[in-house]
């Protein structure tokens, strides 16, 4: 089993150059932890912004677990920005169980935690 968490990482145009070098260099001085790394960030981001070049990440229902390498290479890639290139929130299952850095905001994307109470 385990704990899940939501997980989305928006990135500038820069962050994105940044995350294709070091998948590059990751692929070079790592492989036997290449695979796992590529399958979680080496694919295309959720959404694009063609214009600003800016991407989106999202990972529903993953373990996010700091030992895990493409985790890891996560963390290192966001502790390697400025925060102004990303914004990463990760939602745990608990309530309040909220993590954020960076801060990117605005457009094109606009993201955002929104918790709300909602009835029809």
């Amino acid at each position: 089993m385990g704990y899940y968490s939501d997980v989305a990482l928006c990135l500038t145009k820069n962050g994105m150059d940044q995350l294709k070098t070091a998948l590059a260099e990751a692929e070079r001085n790592n492989p036997d932890k290449f695979a796992a790394i590529k399958m979680l960030i080496g694919g295309e981001p959720i959404k694009i912004d063609e214009g600003s070049g800016s991407a989106v990440f999202l990972w529903e229902g993953e373990k996010w677990y700091a030992e895990f390498d493409e985790v890891a290479f996560v963390a290192k890639l966001t502790d390697s920005l400025p925060d102004q290139d990303f914004l990463f929130i990760r939602l745990g299952e608990d309530y309040d169980d909220i993590e954020t850095r960076g801060s990117f905001c605005g457009k094109p994307f606009g993201m955002y935690v929104a918790r709300k109470i909602a009835f029809l």
